[in-house]
């Protein structure tokens, strides 16, 4: 994988595209960076608090080639709040303090000058892009120099950076400076679903079967911390459009360049902890041949695109196993990103009838079974358990509140989203679903974050990954139920 890896950079440095597992996760340059989880301590009035729980997104251009990037904020529920264009030069790095966004501190987003630079834009409105003028931002042409100890050996060069003449693109307006006027409006977007969600709907018909006032971590949520989401994307000019813009103008925009990297990091100063876990690189191709249904299949569909669903961006995992603890004072919580949200708002229940399964281990092997055969869901069900998964973006104690098949102390969970779940009949699916997992891990003042092992992803597999097979082999494509 190492060498894998080294390859992948390389071919990254010269501009090219470089592919490591297309359709399996795997932390190499993409040409679409999702921020699956962004968490910010706030106060009531949901001013972020300075020395809370924070999180900073890093991006890197890691080619020599210069890139605009657009980077597009949802709300938990998916709707749609701000988005904004940046610009890298070859080998440039942009970092984000996802605080400064709510609090309008936008000075601190420019990648090419520590000062206000020319032209600097102020926002035109939420949901839309900046307008003023353009600048340029200024980098040294002059090739890096090698060094270590094989440097002595001869030449060794990789291209000099590329500058970006941003003016060369239409519509570029880089926000900039402290525009605190907008911060409500942005903190009220985010906010907006962050509400407690007691009752759900089991059926998904009405009437139907409802489990009302559910004790579980959504029956008391509210907007402290804040939690959201965000996607960037390398693009070939600046815009101002959301992919559900309608008739689809946004997918125009998209590069195929596989050249950005990055992380993100959660801060906590007063607890003095942190994690962190690499953004979910999402590569594109034009000549890797699969079932066409990629990341961004569901926004096309969504935004009226129903003949061209089809994208050239690797598809995201459908099932997942995790490891989880209960004992020795350590707690558990998964994190689980999908590409759609799961609520009826009239009247506000979450829907309970999507289709997600788990399966719980514990260390002696032991699973539990429901005793019950009430039904009111469909003919695969047994008792009904409430969707503690409705957001696109959630994270989640694994206790037995939240879960009543865990099992007690330690051991592991297969969660199996649609379509890996056999015998579905398609009438509550959601269409192309996606997901992606991780877990935290807490004891006393140390945490720290993994991503979930991804078992399953039928858009790049297909039906050879449906349950009650997964990615398990013994090496000669013999699958191991």
């Amino acid at each position: 994988m190492k060498k894998t890896i080294i390859l992948a950079l390389a071919l990254a440095l010269l501009g090219g595209a470089a592919y490591a597992n297309f359709g399996s996760r795997d932390n190499v340059p993409a040409s679409t960076l999702l921020v699956p989880y962004i968490v910010i301590d706030t106060n009531a009035a949901g001013t972020p608090d300075p020395t809370g729980y924070q999180t900073l997104t890093v991006v890197t251009n890691v080619s020599s080639i210069k890139q605009l990037i657009h980077i597009t904020v949802y709300a938990a529920d998916s709707s749609p709040v701000i988005d904004f264009d940046e610009v890298l030069s070859g080998y440039d790095v942009w970092s984000i303090n996802w605080r400064d966004l709510v609090t309008g501190d936008f000075e601190h987003f420019d990648t090419g000058s520590a000062t206000n630079p020319a032209g600097a834009a102020t926002p035109g409105g939420l949901k839309g892009f900046w307008t003023a003028p353009t600048y340029t931002a200024t980098v040294s042409a002059v090739s890096p120099s090698a060094w270590g100890p094989t440097a002595n050996r001869g030449a060794q060069t990789i291209p000099p950076p590329i500058d970006i003449d941003a003016g060369s693109n239409a519509g570029c307006g880089f926000p900039w400076g402290y525009l605190g006027v907008y911060s409500p409006a942005i903190i009220q977007e985010l906010q907006a679903p962050l509400v407690p969600w007691p009752n759900q709907d089991t059926t998904c018909i009405k009437p139907g079967s409802y489990i009302t006032n559910w004790g579980g971590w959504l029956s008391t949520l509210t907007a402290q911390p804040l939690f959201f989401y965000a996607i960037i994307d390398s693009v070939n000019a600046c815009n101002g459009d959301f992919p559900d813009t309608a008739l689809g103008d946004y997918w125009k925009y998209l590069t195929q360049l596989n050249t950005l990297a990055g992380d993100d990091f959660y801060l906590d100063f007063e607890t003095n902890y942190s994690e962190s876990l690499p953004t979910v690189n999402i590569e594109s191709s034009s000549d890797i041949d699969y079932n066409y249904v990629g990341f961004y299949s569901a926004y096309k569909a969504d935004s009226g695109n129903l003949d061209n669903y089809e994208d050239n961006h690797e598809p995201l995992p459908t099932a997942w196993a995790f490891n989880y603890f209960q004992n020795g004072g350590v707690t558990t919580e998964v994190g689980v990103w999908k590409n759609y949200d799961d609520f009826e708002f009239l009247p506000n229940y979450v829907l309970g009838c999507q289709p997600y399964i788990y399966f719980a281990f514990d260390e002696s092997e032991n699973s539990r079974a429901s005793q019950s055969q009430t039904c009111p869901s469909g003919t695969y069900c047994l008792q009904p358990e409430p969707n503690v998964f409705p957001f696109q973006t959630q994270k989640v104690a694994v206790n037995q509140t939240n879960f009543d098949g865990l099992m007690s102390g330690n051991g592991w969970m297969l969660l199996v989203f649609d379509p890996s779940i056999y015998g579905q009949d398609g009438a509550y699916n959601d269409t192309y679903l996606q997901t992606y997992v991780f877990v935290k891990y807490n004891f006393g003042g140390f945490t720290t974050m993994n991503e979930a092992t991804e078992m399953s992803n039928v858009w790049w597999q297909g039906n050879s990954q449906m349950m009650p097979y997964f990615n398990t082999y013994n090496g000669l494509n013999t699958y191991y139920e």
